[in-house]
C-alpha cells in the first residue's frame, strides 16, 4: 500500500489488495470501451470535455465519487488529465515493480540451488 498524491489529494493504491485489483480492472475496461466511442471530429470544446470526461469517470470509478472534481479542482482540461493520469499509471506501475522485486526476492531465498 501507498499513498499517492496529486495536486494536493492523497490517495491510498495497493496493487496487492484484491479489491483494489478488481475495481482497477473494472475501471479500466470501462476507459476502454468509452476511449472507443470518443468522438473524434466536431468542435474541439465537445472533444475536449467528452476527453476528460473518460478521466473524470475513471477517478470515480477507482476512489469514489467526488474524486475527479478534487484532483482536477472542477475543471475540465485536457492537459491536466494527461498529467494526472500519467502521475496515476507510472505510480501503480512503480508499485507493480517494487511488489514484483520483493517476492521474487523472497522467493529467491527457499530455492533450491543445484
Amino acid at each position: 500500500m501507498s499513498l499517492w498524491k496529486w495536486n494536493n489529494v492523497e490517495l491510498e493504491i495497493d496493487m496487492e489488495d484484491v479489491e483494489f485489483q478488481e475495481r482497477y480492472e473494472n475501471a479500466f475496461l470501462h476507459l476502454e470501451e468509452k476511449e472507443k466511442k470518443l468522438v473524434k471530429t466536431g468542435k474541439m470544446s465537445e472533444i475536449s470535455k467528452a476527453y476528460c470526461k473518460m478521466f473524470w469517470e475513471l477517478f470515480d470509478e477507482l476512489f469514489g465519487e467526488g474524486t475527479a472534481q478534487r484532483l482536477f479542482e472542477g475543471k475540465m482540461n485536457t492537459g491536466l488529465c494527461d498529467e494526472c493520469y500519467d502521475s496515476f499509471i507510472s505510480h501503480c506501475q512503480k508499485q507493480v515493480n517494487e511488489i514484483n522485486k520483493k517476492r521474487s526476492s523472497r522467493f529467491a531465498k527457499y530455492k533450491v540451488k543445484k
